[in-house]
């Protein structure tokens, strides 16, 4: 993709600049041209000005609802250019406007309707593309742009679901560490000069709560330091080490509670892609191929092109997954059953559907889960707090004087 600065006069006489990705065998010319513009000056510029583009952001919810429309329009029998012309002219959102007009103008100009969406899957995702695509060539084009937007909105909801059920014990987590921190930084040392003033032999428990809140007030800084530090190197390295990325990966699935959520997430993401594809009428090899660059998770990226390998040397899907180690007997008996009676697509969903709702279970009743945890943590903490505060004070007592 070629990065061109455009510089043009639009019908009314008005002087417009556009910044335009074109392939290399796409006529700037001609998409100019459907704008009525002419044009004054075409220029390339360098592909790092691509990233200093100002980005707008475009929800979700707002694809969805234009694919939804889009499924409607061309269901009624009107061109596909006609129908991202008046989508484009009655969006909300300025950011999708201006893409479905780009897209409609690349369809002008001869592009197919897929290869105009693939100039934006940042924001259409590779499936719905695919999804286009096949669409355009069996001549189901609705039904294919129908099945893209329900595919976006179940992937939506599971990963809003996913986030709401990671985020509690998250907050939770935080919140316990910064009341540690607080009482044994903030608090503890106040009491500890009282009973250092006592002049009294204090119990290890008391001696083990003054050296914890010694070591925090002298390296509390370096602490801190250290942990943004790692956290911005963990970043880097996710995005630049590939074998880091794929260990972190594998220890996140598993995490308890955690890696249960991340394993039903993939579990039902890889289920209702692979049904959509051979749904759509592609074969199991080619939707195992296209689906490798949408799975963020490297173990289960990998696990997925393993499978493929084994199926193209004769292997059956369900023997292939199998032989991963890492799915569960109800996947590989329901993707087996769906071998032989020829209706995988529709196991599939099953197994979608039943991994969409243990990862709902989940993120519904995790507060209830986390809730014995955060509580016995927190009182074996505050009970180990009033050892130490009351060993000394009673040390006093006993040692008083009758």
């Amino acid at each position: 993709m070629q990065l061109y600065s455009i510089t043009a006069i639009d019908d009314h006489g008005k002087k417009i600049k556009k910044l335009i990705e074109m392939d290399d065998n796409e006529d700037v010319t001609s998409y100019m041209d459907s704008l009525g513009a002419n044009i004054i000056s075409v220029k390339k510029l360098p592909s790092f000005y691509r990233h200093l583009k100002p980005k707008k952001k475009i929800k979700t919810q707002d694809v969805i609802e234009v694919l939804d429309n889009l499924h409607l329009i061309v269901k009624a029998g009107l061109p596909i250019n006609t129908a991202l012309n008046d989508l484009a002219a009655d969006a909300d959102n300025p950011e999708m406007r201006n893409v479905l007009d780009d897209v409609a103008r690349r369809v002008q100009t001869g592009l197919s309707f897929s290869k105009a969406l693939s100039k934006h899957e940042k924001i259409f995702g590779e499936i719905t593309i695919n999804l286009v695509r096949i669409g355009e060539e069996t001549g189901q084009l609705d039904s294919t742009i129908k099945d893209a937007a329900e595919h976006i909105k179940k992937i939506s909801d599971l990963i809003s679901k996913t986030k709401s059920a990671l985020i509690y014990p998250s907050f939770a987590l935080v919140a316990m560490m910064g009341t540690m921190i607080f009482w044994l930084v903030v608090v503890m040392p106040k009491m500890i000069d009282a009973f250092k003033s006592f002049q009294i032999e204090l119990p290890p428990t008391t001696r083990f709560i003054m050296a914890m809140s010694d070591f925090l007030q002298s390296y509390l800084l370096h602490i801190v330091v250290l942990s943004v530090a790692a956290f911005f190197l963990h970043g880097f390295l996710r995005r630049t080490n590939e074998k880091y990325r794929y260990v972190t990966d594998k220890l996140l699935t598993k995490m308890p509670i955690f890696g249960n959520v991340v394993r039903y997430f993939n579990f039902a993401f890889i289920a209702e892609y692979i049904r959509l594809m051979i749904a759509a009428g592609l074969p199991l090899y080619m939707a195992l191929s296209i689906m490798e660059d949408s799975l963020k998770n490297l173990v289960y990226k990998k696990s997925i092109i393993d499978t493929r390998d084994l199926i193209s040397v004769g292997k059956s899907f369900s023997a292939a997954l199998g032989e991963q180690k890492m799915y569960p007997n109800i996947i590989l008996r329901m993707v087996n059953i769906g071998e032989q009676t020829g209706n995988l697509d529709s196991q599939l969903e099953n197994v979608a559907q039943y991994y969409y709702q243990k990862v709902d279970y989940i993120a519904t009743n995790i507060s209830k889960m986390m809730e014995p945890l955060i509580i016995g943590f927190i009182g074996i903490f505050m009970l180990i707090i009033m050892i130490g505060l009351m060993g000394p004070i009673f040390s006093l007592i006993t040692n008083m004087p009758t």
